[in-house]
């Protein structure tokens, strides 16, 4: 006898209102022929919306606690196209309307799941859930709940501003300088540039650049000097790697040429190829070596470092190694039995000065760099 004075609620929630953006029906929406009316004029606006087989459904759960003998009523309650807090708000209010028009112990929720189901907090916050009911639609639950997670993380992209630089400003750029360069007829150049800057791109994210650099410069000015070399560096290097290509391309054209046209030649003149290469860009790339090693050395200077006698090292190898990579280089050109000889003594040479400054010096830069790194 006391369960049929306990009167329930069978709440549906349109979160997002297509109730009232499709069908031009203001929620809330109390009674069952109301509801099943606001259900038709959904569906025929959109028949492929879950929210009207959602509707329906919970007519039908009204029906059946109706035929239980149970006392209860049917509404809809609406939210806000924007969701979020403006949608939670509207739920709420429209739920407190409807409870104040009629007494209700408990709500039976029914849900086409996803979206709608995050109000369920709010509605707990007024009055009790006694029972949640899921409406299995055919467009299925994952669907839809994959278009959410997919809109997240469209917003990321859009307004987190550490993946909308990669997502949008790099797009932005390419499609700027291709349209004005088309604009002048150079598309070829267009296609270039936006090769370029892709290229740039995934080289700065592939490796690290922009974080290294922004680490780098935040140790103070020492890391401004380290910066500096290492871009000049880089830059002196493949102007080296150019300079050798040039040189090759004067001094051996014709074999370049013929390999080209026939690649199993470069077994034969490939060596030659090679060390014409070499010639032409071995000076180039040592100053670059040598100045990214420089500046290493001011910066550990500027910071007291003990480190700066790595890179002083670093120096003499280099030094030490330029004359057998020149000799070497001469040996792929002439193949003389000369600079054989002068390759095994700079090499002789140069592995007895390593030892010895390995043997004089490393262990003192060892014992005063342990103190540094505790």
């Amino acid at each position: 006898m006391a369960e049929q004075t306990e009167r329930y609620l069978v709440l549906c929630v349109d979160r997002d209102d297509d109730l009232g953006e499709k069908a031009k029906v203001r929620g809330p929406v109390i009674g069952r022929e109301d509801v099943l009316a606001a259900a038709m004029k959904l569906a025929l606006a959109d028949p492929e919306e879950a929210d009207a087989n959602a509707i329906f459904a919970a007519v039908k759960k009204y029906d059946e606690l109706k035929s239980e003998g149970m006392e209860c009523e049917v509404a809809i309650v609406c939210g806000n196209k924007e969701r979020g807090f403006a949608a939670d708000r509207a739920v709420s209010r429209g739920v407190d309307a409807v409870l104040r028009a009629r007494p209700f112990v408990g709500i039976v929720f029914v849900s086409d799941g996803g979206d709608d189901e995050h109000v369920i907090p709010v509605i707990q916050t007024i009055r009790p859930i006694v029972s949640v009911e899921r409406v299995a639609v055919k467009h299925s639950q994952t669907v839809e709940e994959t278009y959410l997670v997919l809109g997240r993380y469209l917003r990321m992209l859009v307004f987190d501003t550490r993946y909308s630089k990669w997502a949008l400003g790099i797009p932005g750029v390419i499609l700027i300088l291709v349209g004005l360069l088309a604009v002048f007829g150079a598309v070829l150049a267009a296609q270039i540039a936006a090769l370029l800057i892709i290229g740039g791109a995934a080289l700065v994210r592939g490796f690290n650049l922009d974080r290294y650099i922004a680490t780098l410069l935040s140790r103070g000015p020492a890391s401004y000097i380290r910066l500096f070399a290492t871009v000049t560096s880089t830059l002196v290097v493949l102007v080296g790697f150019g300079s050798g290509y040039d040189y090759m391309e004067a001094q051996a054209g014709n074999l370049a040429a013929q390999v080209v046209s026939k690649p199993s030649l470069f077994f034969v003149y490939g060596a030659q190829l090679a060390g014409y290469f070499i010639t032409g860009s071995l000076l180039l790339i040592w100053v670059g070596l040598a100045f990214g090693a420089v500046g290493s050395l001011l910066a550990n200077l500027a910071r007291e470092s003990s480190r700066w006698r790595r890179e002083a090292f670093l120096l003499v190898m280099l030094a030490l190694l330029y004359f057998p990579v020149t000799t070497f280089s001469a040996f792929l050109i002439h193949g003389q039995s000369q600079s054989t000889i002068l390759l095994v003594s700079y090499a002789l040479v140069g592995l007895a000065m390593i030892f010895g400054l390995t043997v004089a010096v490393y262990p003192r830069v060892r014992v005063r760099a342990i103190p540094e790194r505790e």
